[in-house]
């Protein structure tokens, strides 16, 4: 039987020269389900869901629907496979996000309940044990879901070998949206979304051994801003070095027109800059669609700083 090759997505995107920024979903919190792979697709299959698990997805939208903070939502393989329910939480705050882990002998079968405590109703939080989270750190979510998309079998498996390898905390973790970043990963707590790693690349970023010069165009962006205040975000980062993340970023987006204030040990400062669409590239969604879809660039404008002053924060 002959053999059908696949065109992988994520090769089209390189081979386009795609700028993956503004790409990051933008999150409020982010609830980490730690789930064997067999597990996700489960998750994903919602024809077999209790009216348990459909109401809480229900309550979810509505969540964001009332709020307009999205949510999100990554399953990572347990370092011991079988292992009861465990959950992982970040919230939105200083830097970035902050981590709480929680444990609960529950199977993880229910993993609908670690979503609607975390989510919904925190205060039945009470009824998990909270663990001590890791003081230093980034967590690496690589997505290696083959099933979903071919690029991210073939491109995050060996990038999450080789974080494994070096020593780092990676995580095999489900489909999040991306496959023609493949390999691509959700960085925690930074919040920090990649595309396009190598098994190289990926150990580099996570211990910060190039400058963010030299991966932005790795970057999807900072999931707690919005697409187009992620593209001042970036630019910024890449102005100020790795401790730009140390800053509490907030943005307003008005049409093109991008405000975005950083705090930093007491001192405030506010950038201005537009950001507007560039020609955009037809590209797939996906390996296994060969449909093509315009796929969104950005043009950022000239910055502006207020109040007037030196380029630098005073960061630390």
């Amino acid at each position: 039987m002959t053999r059908t090759s696949v065109t992988l997505c994520a090769d089209e995107s390189r081979a386009a020269g795609e700028d993956p920024i503004g790409t990051a979903p933008h999150w409020a919190e982010v609830t980490v389900l730690e789930l064997d792979v067999p597990v996700w697709a489960q998750l994903r299959s919602v024809d077999t869901w209790t009216p348990a698990q459909s109401a809480v997805f229900a309550a979810l939208r509505g969540k964001v629907e009332s709020s307009g903070a999205g949510f999100g939502l990554l399953m990572s393989a347990p370092l011991s496979p079988g292992a009861p329910l465990r959950v992982r939480h970040y919230v939105r705050g200083p830097g970035g996000y902050c981590r709480q882990d929680y444990a609960a002998d529950l199977p993880q079968s229910e993993w609908a309940r670690g979503l609607h405590d975390t989510l919904i109703e925190p205060a039945r939080l009470r009824d998990w044990d909270a663990l001590p989270a890791p003081e230093r750190g980034a967590d690496l979510h690589v997505c290696t879901h083959g099933t979903v998309d071919a690029a991210c079998g073939r491109y995050g498996v060996p990038v999450h070998a080789a974080l494994r390898e070096a020593g780092e905390r990676a995580w095999r973790t489900g489909h999040f949206g991306g496959h023609r970043f493949a390999a691509t990963a959700v960085e925690l707590p930074s919040g920090l979304l990649w595309a396009h790693l190598t098994p190289a690349l990926a150990v580099q970023v996570a211990r910060r051994e190039v400058s963010p010069a030299e991966v932005a165009g790795h970057l999807r962006g900072f999931a707690g801003l919005s697409a187009r205040a992620q593209v001042l975000d970036r630019a910024l980062l890449v102005q100020h070095g790795w401790d730009w993340l140390t800053a509490q970023r907030e943005a307003q987006v008005d049409g093109d027109l991008v405000t975005l204030t950083a705090t930093v040990a007491g001192h405030t400062r506010t950038y201005c800059a537009a950001v507007t669409d560039a020609e955009p590239l037809l590209l797939p969604g996906s390996s296994h669609k060969p449909d093509r879809a315009p796929v969104r660039q950005y043009v950022l404008g000239e910055m502006e700083i207020h109040p007037a002053a030196p380029q630098a924060l005073p960061l630390l």
